[in-house]
C-alpha cells in the first residue's frame, strides 16, 4: 500500500529540510584567517600538484603556533594542510632556534640533507623569511622545492 502524506505534509517536510540544511556544520574556512590556495611539491623524485587546500594559522608540529604575524596563513601551514587534506606522503619539519622558524626537512621521505633543502615560493617568489614568517592570501600558489 503506498504511503500518503497528509494535506499540507509537504511544506512542514521541506521547512524541516531547510532548517536542517541551515544548522550543518560551516564550510572549513570559516575560521577567521583561513584561505584557499595552491600547493605543489617538485624537485625530488615525488612531485605532486593538488587542488585548492583550505589553511590558516594553527599550530604544528607538537605544539608551536605558525601564523604569519600571529594571523595569516603561511607557506608551512598550506604545507601541512596539504598534506593532511591529499594525503602527501607525510612533512617532517626541525625547529630552527637561530630563526625561530621551523626548517622542513622531508616531504614524502624525500629528505633534505647537506647539499638540498627544502625552499618554499608563493607565486613563483622565493620567500626571504621563515616559512612561519610569511604570509599567504586566498588564491597564491605555494611551491615546495627541493634544490641545491
Amino acid at each position: 500500500m503506498p504511503s500518503v502524506l497528509p494535506r499540507g505534509a509537504a511544506p512542514v517536510i521541506a521547512a524541516l529540510a531547510l532548517a536542517l540544511a541551515l544548522a550543518t556544520a560551516p564550510p572549513a574556512t570559516a575560521a577567521p584567517g583561513d584561505v584557499r590556495v595552491r600547493v605543489g611539491v617538485t624537485g625530488g623524485p615525488y612531485t605532486a600538484g593538488v587542488g585548492l587546500v583550505v589553511t590558516g594559522p594553527r599550530t604544528v608540529f607538537g605544539g608551536f603556533y605558525c601564523a604569519a604575524d600571529g594571523l595569516a596563513a603561511t607557506p608551512l601551514t598550506a604545507l601541512v594542510d596539504a598534506n593532511e587534506q591529499y594525503g602527501l606522503g607525510g612533512v617532517q619539519a626541525r625547529w630552527d632556534a637561530a630563526t625561530q622558524d621551523f626548517v622542513v626537512t622531508s616531504i614524502h621521505g624525500d629528505a633534505a640533507d647537506g647539499k638540498k633543502k627544502w625552499n618554499a615560493y608563493v607565486n613563483e617568489k622565493k620567500i626571504t623569511t621563515g616559512p612561519c614568517h610569511t604570509a599567504i592570501k586566498g588564491g597564491d600558489k605555494v611551491r615546495w622545492t627541493l634544490e641545491a
